[in-house]
């Protein structure tokens, strides 16, 4: 699966066939999907007791997986991508976003700023659908952009762009 699939698939629920070495038995699994190893193509998954609550957490092998789709459930998509980022950085210790009021034209500036000061740095910055952009393939930057709104699943690449983003004036 390409990296552009898997970028679209975070947050939301999936179905993944995995590989029991048996050709008779047949297992999937379902869960939101986290994140996917840079390197080693594993995912792991989020099992959600309900909207607000992780259950459990599986990490999944790359080699055990045959295939990965969106899950498509007969009452409609569940809950909300929001919701379950907001869970995921509840679970893993982040700030609740504030739901302060600023207004789009000021979010827009920011994000205008940042991605001309990323690109001044001779990093490629791509905009996505939603208004997230995908810094260096590797690194997400979402709304409301601000440092702490950049993700990446490589520590040390994380490191530098927060650190190159902290000298903006």
């Amino acid at each position: 699966m390409t990296d552009d699939l898997i970028w679209n698939l975070l947050g939301h629920k999936v179905q993944i066939d995995l590989d029991t070495g048996d050709s008779r038995r047949k297992e999937t699994t379902i869960g939101h999907l986290m994140t996917r190893d840079p390197v080693s193509q594993s995912l792991v998954i989020a099992k959600m007791k309900d909207e607000n609550n992780i259950e459990t957490i599986e990490w999944i092998p790359s080699c055990s997986v045959i295939s990965i789709k969106p899950f498509e459930s007969e009452q409609g998509s569940g809950s909300s991508d929001e919701g379950v980022n907001a869970v995921f950085d509840k679970f893993f210790g982040g700030e609740p976003e504030e739901s302060s009021e600023e207004l789009e034209e000021d979010i827009q500036k920011r994000a205008l700023k940042v991605v001309s000061y990323l690109k001044s740095h001779h990093l490629d910055v791509i905009e996505k659908p939603k208004g997230t952009f995908i810094i260096g393939q590797c690194a997400r930057f979402e709304r409301p952009y601000h440092i702490t709104n950049i993700y990446c699943d490589q520590p040390i690449v994380l490191k530098r762009i927060t650190k190159l983003l902290q000298s903006i004036d």
